[in-house]
This record gives structure tokens, sequence and C-alpha cells, in this order.
């Protein structure tokens, strides 16, 4: 009997590098012992040598996401194709056509779209420049600068998350796992998302230190269930 072909596409969040400043390379050493395939990509443009990274509006992103699982669908016929996302990574996925994807797992997801509360949170940030008509570079606690131009800024403040991840979880099987001490994604109203799984699990945004081990353990046991199509 053959075995049927198992891949994950992974889509990152906002300023970042594909693994996901790690994270997702943790999964991915998880995913490879069951014998599944990882594909990891970059949505930004990234200069290693003054540490900047080019981050793009949501519509380009997503244009990028979804070159990735045509070509993904196109080489791989009838194989299982799932997607983790993370963070801001999961409006991409939201966004995107999902025709041969079986299921998204999101981590940690992506909610904020108020203008007020995003200046409210750049306050934290004193080196950074925030403007949110030009371009803007917010400093990371890595030492990455992201530069962020007003484009990206017009899609984010407009964009209708709740309706975005509804109209998601009627297309393809969605579970969203929550970080229960998550300090950037506060005061999400979960409530308002319907026909989707959500499990919440002990950790901060990107699940560091032990924390780590439980999201893979759960993650495990949701790509593992129903493994066929």
């Amino acid at each position: 009997m053959t075995t049927q072909k198992h891949i994950v596409i992974f889509s990152h969040g906002f300023g970042v590098e594909k693994d996901s400043l790690g994270l997702f390379t943790d999964i991915a050493k998880m995913l490879s012992s069951h014998n599944i395939e990882s594909i990891m990509f970059d949505y930004n443009e990234i200069n290693p040598e003054t540490k900047e990274v080019f981050v793009k509006p949501f519509s380009e992103q997503t244009k990028i996401l979804q070159s990735v699982i045509d070509k993904t669908c196109e080489k791989n016929p009838n194989s299982i194709i799932d997607i983790v996302a993370h963070s801001q990574g999961s409006i991409m996925v939201a966004q995107a056509k999902l025709q041969g994807i079986r299921k998204v797992i999101s981590m940690s997801p992506f909610f904020h779209t108020d203008i007020h509360a995003v200046l409210e949170r750049q306050k934290k940030f004193s080196a950074s420049q925030i403007d949110f008509n030009g371009t803007s570079r917010r400093v990371r606690s890595d030492g990455t600068v992201s530069v962020v131009p007003s484009s990206y800024w017009q899609e984010r403040f407009t964009t209708d998350i709740y309706t975005l991840y509804n109209d998601l979880a009627l297309h393809v099987e969605l579970t969203i796992i929550r970080a229960g001490e998550d300090k950037i994604m506060e005061g999400p109203d979960l409530l308002k998302i319907f026909n989707t799984y959500i499990i919440s699990v002990h950790g901060d945004h990107d699940f560091k230190q032990e924390n780590r081990k439980s999201l893979i353990s759960v993650i495990e046991a949701v790509i593992s269930n129903s493994r066929s199509k």
C-alpha cells in the first residue's frame, strides 16, 4: 500500500524571516519524524548587512502565499497539504484561495487592526519611527529593523479580521491555538469565530522555552488526526 505524501506549508508573521525565529524549525523537526515535508518561504525582502526587513502590504504577501500553494499543489497531486500559520501569517492564509488544502492551524492568530490600539502599542518602542502616511521603521528586540510602507498600514486598518477567519473556517478545517499568556495579541473575542477548533496552550506569543514542547505536541495531534482526505 502506497503512503500518501503529506506536506505542511508554513506562513510566518510580521517582520521575521521564514523560520519565524526558530519556531517553524522546531515544528518541522517533529513533522519530519512522521515523514511530513515542510515548506518555508519569506514574505519580506531582507538586507542582511543593514538588518532591515522590508514589509509588504497584506495583498502582496497573499500573492506570495498563493503562488506557493499553487506550485505545491501542482507538483504534488493527490497529496495531503496543510498550512501552519503564526500570528500575522494567518491573515494571508485567510485571504488566499485554499483549493487543495486540507486543514489550517493558526498559532497566536493576528487581530490588531484598530489604529488606536496600534498607536498605543508603538509607544513602547521609543527607538521606532511610526508614520502611517509614510515609511515607518520599527526597531525590534532582535536588532532587526522592520521598514513598513504606508500601503501596509492602509490595508491593515481596513481588514475585517473576524469575517476573514469565519470565511476561512467555512472552506477548510481550522484550528486556532491560543497562547494563554500572550501579551501581544491580548483581548481577541474568540466567541466571534465559528466552526473552528480553539485550543489554549500555556505560552507567550511565540511559545518560547518549555511551552514550545506542549505546542508541538498539540500540533502533532491535530496534524496526525484524519491523515487521509
